[in-house]
């Protein structure tokens, strides 16, 4: 038997694969997709088996597994063609679980990428005869395009097994594993080069925070929430809107979504991740896998643009979004870790952006309606500060948004959705143009906190604030600091301090950079002075090298070195410094559980914190 067809993991699979990981068990449904079909009168259990299985052959990727565990990359591996997971549920009350019981167990369980296939499916039957078929996909294998099309191939099979008449499908030339391979030639990887370069310029650009003056808590506590806004109107406002300046209404949508940010956090940059798909980009338009994930988009409206002005330049982001799309997801995540490196502060772009098309289904309502939807905890373990979607209905809009309490509270989060829809439905009028300062006041937020917001010296090109009391305050934790002060200098963000003991450079340097996931308001400067019974400065970067001491350092050392062929790590390095490879994160993760030590997230893998903080937080079972 020849071995199972097998290649590296898509360039767009790899941050759902890597989302799936940094999610904890129990929380991953999340990111499942669920598809519910009405089916034929005339249909047997058997025959709908019998359709699920020709799909399963048909498609490599519905028996896709993604394992890690047997060498340096993950990998995608077909297996043979065998029956689809198909459990069955009765309306009757007959002692078996009820449909929603059974929906929400095959909704909520986890799937095992390393063994599982990527669907499992539900039929729920009444007098056993079938009446709907809910289907599972694990956002690793699928996307809204690939689920049209399975959901067109699944029709044609179904009516074909109810007349008797033959399906007439195209034949599918190509399947995940060739995308993979293909992204492994020269040919690929030299336009992925070119492309990554485009992202660096990017990230360059990009402030660390757009939630500065706004956030109260580190990235990950606390909870969040949930709500939607539903308006049967907003449908013909966004594509009026759109006709009138040629764009698409998600370019519309975007906009005001930029502004509504704006108008909440004060900044002029508004950063944020767009789903957006590298189908055309690739080359491989009709594949059926997942060709989507969020690409970096930033919106700079410094200079007070009109709202016309506003949603002309979203299209165009979007549009050179998609034009560089098709990279390797994880190597965009290391540039992110490079440029947070590089500025001794994590560089945050954590708030989602999605469109999604809903037709031909109805938003059910008539009139404009809000809802606060339950907490979305599984939500706030995914790494994200805020996740906004704008549902388009065959007769309406929803715009919904969550939020992590640390960045937005709830009344935040109901003005900004009742802003967005007020700002969308003024802009119908072709004679309304509002400047970005006037639309702000649609929104009626409570006023920024005020505080000392710094720039990031005069030498830099970019806007970049920092919260200098919260840099101040890290810095005073420090045990040898009696105080400190913070401003923007010659040399960039100097610090100021007055010691106790002797302290150096270098110590006050290694102490920021281990506690300022704790402060996320806080920069490690870029200069140190330091008074006490020695006068010295310096920007601390000139540090001995340190070696493992604990046995958690010992331990995290030894699996990061193993997993990615290195030797000699310096600890006061972040992992992705000391040559790490984010797609290779959850198996050291793994390797780390294997030995009993748990207490590290994926994320925090991805920081600038020192392998020897990182070694601090790790427990053993």
């Amino acid at each position: 038997m020849p071995p199972p067809k097998s290649a590296n993991l898509c360039w767009g699979q790899r941050y759902h694969w890597l989302r799936y990981q940094h999610v904890p068990p129990g929380a991953r449904h999340e990111a499942h997709i669920v598809d519910t079909s009405t089916l034929p009168s005339g249909l047997s259990v058997a025959r709908l088996r019998s359709v699920l299985n020709h799909l399963v052959r048909r498609h490599e990727g519905l028996r896709t597994v993604y394992q890690a565990a047997d060498g340096p990359w993950p990998r995608q591996v077909v297996q043979a063609p065998g029956p689809m997971q198909l459990c069955e549920a009765t309306t009757e009350q007959d002692g078996t679980p009820s449909p929603a019981e059974v929906v929400r167990q095959i909704t909520e369980a986890d799937f095992d990428p390393a063994r599982q296939w990527p669907v499992r499916a539900c039929v729920v039957t009444t007098a056993a005869v079938p009446v709907w078929l809910v289907m599972v996909f694990n956002h690793l294998a699928f996307d809204d395009r690939s689920l049209e099309a399975l959901r067109c191939e699944l029709e044609a099979l179904l009516d074909a097994a109810v007349s008797g008449r033959p399906a007439r499908l195209a034949p599918v030339s190509r399947h995940p594993v060739d995308l993979a391979r293909y992204e492994e030639s020269a040919e690929a990887a030299g336009a992925a080069r070119a492309d990554l370069e485009h992202w660096r310029g990017e990230i360059e650009r990009l402030p660390a925070d757009g939630f500065v003056r706004r956030r109260s808590l580190p990235a990950d506590r606390g909870p969040a929430f949930s709500a939607s806004f539903t308006s049967p109107t907003l449908l013909a406002a966004a594509r009026e809107t759109a006709a009138r300046l040629r764009v698409w209404p998600s370019a519309v949508h975007l906009a005001a979504y930029a502004v509504g940010m704006a108008a909440y956090t004060g900044e002029p940059v508004v950063t944020h991740r767009m789903y957006t798909s590298q189908r055309e980009a690739s080359g491989y338009q009709d594949l059926m896998t997942c060709l989507s994930y969020p690409t970096l988009v930033a919106a700079d409206l410094g200079d007070d643009p009109l709202f016309s002005v506003a949603v002309r330049r979203a299209a165009a982001r979007v549009e050179q979004a998609i034009e560089h799309a098709h990279v390797p997801y994880d190597e965009v995540a290391e540039l992110v870790a490079a440029e947070s490196r590089r500025r001794a502060r994590p560089v945050r772009v954590a708030c989602e952006f999605n469109f999604l098309s809903n037709a031909p289904h109805s938003c059910a309502t008539r009139r404009d309606r809000f809802t606060w939807n339950a907490e979305p905890t599984e939500w706030t373990s995914a790494g994200s500060d805020a996740y906004f979607r704008v549902h388009e209905w065959s007769d309406g809009v929803t715009l919904a948004l969550q939020a992590m309490a640390g960045v937005m509270d709830a009344d935040a989060v109901e003005r900004f959705l009742r802003g967005c829809a007020r700002l969308l439905e003024m802009h119908r009028d072709a004679g309304t143009d509002l400047r970005v300062s006037e639309a702000a006041q649609l929104f009626g937020f409570a006023p920024v906190p005020q505080q000392r917001i710094l720039g990031n010296g005069p030498d830099l090109d970019r806007y970049d604030p920092v919260a200098a009391d919260a840099t101040a305050a890290l810095i005073a934790s420090h045990p040898a600091v009696l105080e400190v002060r913070v401003e923007a200098g010659d040399r960039g963000l100097v610090a100021d301090a007055t010691a106790a003991a002797p302290v150096t450079a270098a110590d006050l340097r290694a102490h920021v950079l281990a506690s300022i996931d704790e402060h996320p308001q806080a920069q490690c400067p870029d200069w140190f002075r330091i008074s006490g019974a020695v006068v010295t400065e310096g920007d601390g970067r000139d540090a001995p090298r340190r070696t493992a001491v604990t046995d958690a350092e010992r331990a995290l050392v030894a699996v990061v070195e193993d997993v990615n062929g290195l030797r000699g790590l310096d600890t006061a390095d972040s992992y992705t410094a000391a040559g790490g490879r984010v797609l290779r994160i959850p198996r050291v993760l793994a390797v780390l559980e294997e030995q009993g030590w748990s207490g590290v997230p994926v994320g925090r893998l991805c920081g600038v914190r020192p392998l020897h903080a990182l070694a601090a937080d790790l427990v053993r079972g």
